[in-house]
């Protein structure tokens, strides 16, 4: 996966997110997010129009599989993950609809 900044301008193939969502754990074994991120995206997504993009930032790295299964199961796209060099995540999902 690819290593970067937080900026979209740097990397103008990422999509602009119309909202973010910030779920950091100060756990180092992970996995704390897991029980919480997906509630919360639902819960971030619900009050946005469909098409619009949510950029979804955790430092969990479980996360990816499944942030990855969420996607797939709820029918919302999953745009881009990005792993960034501070051990940050980054998803970029639009709402179905």
């Amino acid at each position: 996966m690819e290593s970067t900044s937080t900026s979209t301008a740097q990397h103008p193939e990422l999509p602009e997110p119309d909202d973010i969502l910030e779920v950091y754990t100060n756990d180092p074994s992970g996995g704390a997010t897991c029980a919480t991120l997906t509630p919360s995206i639902k819960m971030k997504l619900r009050d946005m129009q469909c098409g619009q993009v949510l950029e979804v930032r955790v430092d969990d790295s479980a996360a990816i599989l499944d942030v990855t299964s969420w996607s797939r199961l709820s029918g919302n796209q999953l745009l881009a993950t990005v792993e960034e060099d501070s051990g940050r995540i980054r998803f970029y999902l639009r709402k179905k609809g």
